[in-house]
């Protein structure tokens, strides 16, 4: 899982992942995964490549996907796209961020809106930082597109109708623009429950990601896909260290204890 690294240090990281692992891409491992005998004929150390948020440096990732012969998935956050709108934590003071992600959505835009004076819907005319139309239109042979909800609220924050209209309403949109079904989802900041994954069932959805700490194999749940946490920009060293998952879970224990997701 990424977000938003700079080429000169991803290509580092394609070099180095190359040369260990086998990529796939995710509507190959989610076509595989009903049947065990076909998921076990996926290449032996298979990787999925997942970027969250779709910002627009990821456009200039482009030239690196095509030349590494890649297929990632970006997971886009649907009303951002073709905007000047900017992702609400952007827009915060960095020590502010833990605590309104554990607020009930309406309460945190309720501060966004009093303190920072935030809205969803503002344009930032001087700023964009969500991909646009052409840039989606380029990357489309060689990139997955998948949702990540409208404007990426924490979804167990929701009341029943937000998850619904974050959730649905992102994949009409997205279908729209892209003119072809979506099949997948990432959980804004891995947060999820019952409901949310009942939505993405109704819905259509195939397959979603948390940020849970761990691997994925023929067995896997394909609502709760686990994942290994990578640093935007850091070192092959640090690369190394969060292939192994644990900084991840130590993060998550750091925060609080590891989520109570089976």
């Amino acid at each position: 899982m990424y977000h938003n690294p700079s080429p000169e240090v991803f290509e580092k990281h394609l070099q180095y992942l190359s040369s260990k692992y086998n990529f796939i891409s995710l509507s190959q491992y989610c076509n595989a995964l009903p049947d065990k005998n076909k998921a076990s004929g996926l290449p032996k150390n298979s990787l999925i490549i997942t970027f969250d948020d779709g910002w627009k440096e990821n456009y200039l990732l482009l030239p690196l996907i095509q030349k590494y012969n890649i297929k990632p998935v970006v997971f886009l956050v649907s009303h951002l796209i073709d905007t000047h709108r900017c992702f609400w934590w952007t827009k915060c003071k960095p020590d502010d961020i833990r605590h309104l992600k554990q607020l009930p959505n309406q309460e945190r835009l309720h501060i966004m809106k009093a303190k920072y004076r935030f809205l969803q819907e503002k344009e930032f005319q001087d700023e964009r930082q969500a991909l646009n139309l052409q840039e989606l239109e380029a990357m489309k042979y060689n990139v997955e597109f998948g949702l990540h909800t409208c404007f990426h609220p924490i979804l167990t924050q929701c009341t029943s109708e937000e998850k619904r209209m974050e959730i649905i309403n992102c994949k009409t949109k997205l279908e729209a623009i892209l003119g072809k079904p979506m099949f997948a989802f990432a959980y804004p900041n891995g947060d999820y429950d019952d409901e949310c994954i009942a939505i993405l069932k109704e819905c259509g959805i195939k397959i979603a990601r948390t940020t849970d700490a761990g691997w994925n194999n023929k067995n896997s749940n394909p609502y709760k896909l686990r994942i290994t946490s990578i640093s935007d920009n850091g070192s092959i060293t640090k690369l190394v260290a969060e292939l192994t998952g644990i900084p991840l879970y130590f993060q998550h224990l750091f925060d609080g204890g590891m989520r109570n997701h089976n």
